[in-house]
């Protein structure tokens, strides 16, 4: 649409490419994971204020198979927990979109730029043990570990 200004267009590039980073890693695991196991708990990506990047896991303390909302809560809680040594964090869920399955990542970058959410549609293959992608969508996303004021 013309004049319409995309999030790119006002958000510094390295903000962009903290986000850009993270997405691609959540994706990369999530894949991985799913190729493993066939499914995932929920799970974070971090990036602290020196650029390492690391992959978080949380265990609410519920058993075996706890929900992935409590899985997602314990996530939010210990990267807020953290924020201060961070510079982005991404947030990374095996859910269901319109009846379909779906791998979302919704990051954000402390120094600004919009909250963002990614899916990735995918088909588990019957027979061949195979995961089939579809195109990967963003938009914006919530802000929960450094809210805009």
């Amino acid at each position: 649409m013309p004049g319409m200004t995309s999030w790119r267009d006002t958000t510094p590039q390295p903000i962009q490419d903290d986000l850009d980073n993270m997405v691609g890693m959540a994706i990369e695991a999530a894949q991985a994971l799913l190729a493993k196991n066939g499914e995932f708990f929920p799970f974070g990506v971090s990036v602290t204020s020196d650029g390492e990047e690391h992959l978080l896991a949380a265990d609410p303390g519920l058993g075996e198979n706890p929900e992935s909302l409590a899985v997602l809560d314990s996530l939010y809680a210990g990267v807020v927990a953290s924020r201060e040594a961070l510079r982005g964090a991404a947030f990374v869920a095996d859910v269901r979109v319109d009846g379909r399955d779906a791998i979302r990542v919704q990051a954000e970058q402390r120094d600004g730029g919009p909250g963002v959410e990614v899916l990735m549609r995918y088909e588990k293959k019957r027979f061949r043990k195979a995961v089939e992608y579809g195109a990967v969508t963003a938009s914006s996303g919530p802000r929960r570990i450094w809210p805009t004021e």
